[in-house]
């Protein structure tokens, strides 16, 4: 296996297994859960600007959003010709916002006492950030589709939306930090994996398939 696939592969498992360890100090470990609690406070707005700015904002991460930006990444892929890396973009897509609905579903309870009280604090189905998800998985989208030349304007753009729906959540105190962290990791491990398997396809279309490729050039035949 080519270390380019290698490296590939072992980011998009250690994603996944960072999931499980977040999970676990952001519902049980209490130092964490003070201090997510904490920064999710600190950067909440009930009013002004930025709280409009956000409540604007977190509306990229909306199903809508999402379909309409992954057409157009599809569509940008299929202009460049690029069918492998459209395909590769809808199974990131699918399966991050998947597996996010499906870890929420599975984790889902409360995580602070103050729920007792009446406070208001993010959903018990948080973890993972749901709008941070669709936005994180139609930037990595878009990063796949688009050839070399025009990945650091796509990475530029992906990472301008994702940032905006993460902070947006946290300001209008949908979500705790952890639940945008817990986003990322859920797209990166599924972004990295498709990274892999479109190494290996480019890799399989490179090696030498016909006799005549495989046979030492000293016996090649000449065509001159």
């Amino acid at each position: 296996m080519a270390p380019r696939v290698k490296r590939a592969l072992f980011a998009a498992i250690t994603c996944a297994l960072a999931i499980a360890p977040l999970a676990f100090v952001a519902y049980s470990f209490g130092p964490f859960e003070r201090l997510d609690l904490r920064v999710m406070l600190h950067f909440e707005r009930d009013s002004g600007p930025i709280h409009a700015l956000a409540a604007v904002l977190v509306n990229l991460g909306d199903l809508s959003s999402l379909l309409v930006l992954l057409a157009l990444a599809c569509a940008i892929g299929l202009r460049y010709g690029r069918r492998r890396e459209v395909l590769a973009a809808v199974v990131v897509v699918a399966g991050a916002n998947l597996t996010t609905q499906v870890l929420k579903t599975t984790l889902e309870h409360a995580r602070h006492k103050a729920f007792e009280h009446g406070i208001e604090l993010p959903w018990p189905d948080s973890f993972p950030s749901g709008h941070t998800t669709a936005a994180a998985s139609v930037a990595v989208a878009l990063l796949l589709v688009v050839p070399a030349v025009r990945r650091p304007g796509a990475a530029v753009a992906g990472v301008a939306i994702t940032a905006a729906v993460g902070f947006s959540v946290v300001i209008l105190g949908w979500h705790y930090p952890s639940d945008v962290l817990g986003a990322l990791l859920v797209v990166g491990a599924w972004g990295f994996a498709a990274l892999a398997w479109l190494r290996i396809r480019a890799g399989r279309d490179r090696a030498p398939s016909t006799p005549e490729h495989r046979r030492p050039s000293h016996l090649a035949v000449s065509t001159d």
